[in-house]
């Protein structure tokens, strides 16, 4: 089953600093802030077992930080909730340091051509440690989509938001 991975464009100031409640309704308030005060920039539709091992090679060719990774899944403006919160969907966030400082080194590995020797073990390393294949168009599709978002919010010094519809 597809799911649809929706890449926003959003102000940082436009999410609170503070929330009370629990955590999903923090949840709930950031994904409302989210489509109705952001940009929806990009959207990929593609199973998650696809979609995973794809950004996991995009991180590794750009930088192997393991931000993409995990700020696609689980980070929080202002840290309005804990790594650990107990909420029914994911929520990806990159605020605009990180989303300029990410940009940067994906606009200089753009090109990396994962065919290459060093793409090559780049790519038997992720499917080492996972259950899922890693495919080139599949890679293609989050590197375009991911590398375009940036270098747009980038340039208007905006944060990116990551929402998983499944």
């Amino acid at each position: 089953m597809s799911s649809l991975i929706n890449l926003y464009v959003v102000n940082e100031d436009d999410y609170p600093t503070h929330l009370n409640g629990d955590d999903e309704s923090k949840y709930q308030t950031l994904v409302t802030i989210t489509k109705e005060e952001g940009i929806l920039w990009q959207s990929i539709e593609m199973n998650l077992r696809g979609f995973e091992p794809a950004l996991q090679l995009w991180d590794a060719v750009a930088g192997n930080s393991r931000l993409l990774l995990i700020a696609s899944f689980n980070f929080y403006p202002h840290k309005l909730l804990p790594p650990e919160a107990n909420i029914s969907g994911s929520f990806g966030y990159f605020p605009p340091n990180m989303v300029k400082d990410l940009y940067s080194v994906m606009q200089e590995e753009y090109e990396f051509d994962i065919d290459c020797l060093e793409g090559k073990q780049i790519i038997d390393e992720i499917e080492k440690d996972g259950l899922d294949e890693v495919n080139p168009e599949a890679y293609e599709i989050v590197r375009d989509k991911y590398f375009t978002t940036f270098r747009d919010a980038s340039e208007q010094g905006k944060a990116v938001a990551v929402l998983i519809e499944q």
